[in-house]
């Protein structure tokens, strides 16, 4: 059975995407997507107070740590495009912020929803 709080999540999604007319595939598919996306962060977060539980190394020593390794893979020439972005770090360093990501990534999730929702999705099915 699924877990209540998880059902009144779903339930305040779906009532909002049946206003749209869509197919029920098409209803469950975007819920499932929306869910994915914050289940795959919170997986991150739950994953990196796991490391530093087992490690006992905060986020700036592990990168301390391991950042030489990646500088020679950047160095190596066999991946570009990461070596471009890590020169592009290389003076003032990346901070990962989760939620950051996270606030952007919903943001573009539902923009690109708007737009899905705007160009006529109404009672059309997503290609399988």
């Amino acid at each position: 059975m699924p877990l209540p709080n998880l059902l009144t999540h779903g339930e305040h999604m779906l009532g909002a995407l049946e206003e749209h007319d869509l197919t029920a595939s098409t209803m469950l598919d975007l819920q499932v997507l929306l869910y994915g996306y914050v289940q795959g962060l919170a997986v991150h977060l739950e994953r990196e107070a796991h490391a530093l539980a087992a490690t006992g190394l905060s986020e700036d020593e592990w990168m301390d740590l391991h950042g030489p390794a990646m500088g020679s893979i950047a160095a190596g020439g066999g991946h570009p495009a990461f070596a471009r972005l890590m020169a592009a770090f290389a003076e003032g360093g990346y901070d990962l912020d989760l939620d950051a990501i996270f606030e952007l990534g919903l943001r573009v999730l539902l923009d690109g929803l708007a737009v899905f929702l705007g160009q006529g999705a109404r009672r059309t099915e997503v290609t399988r």
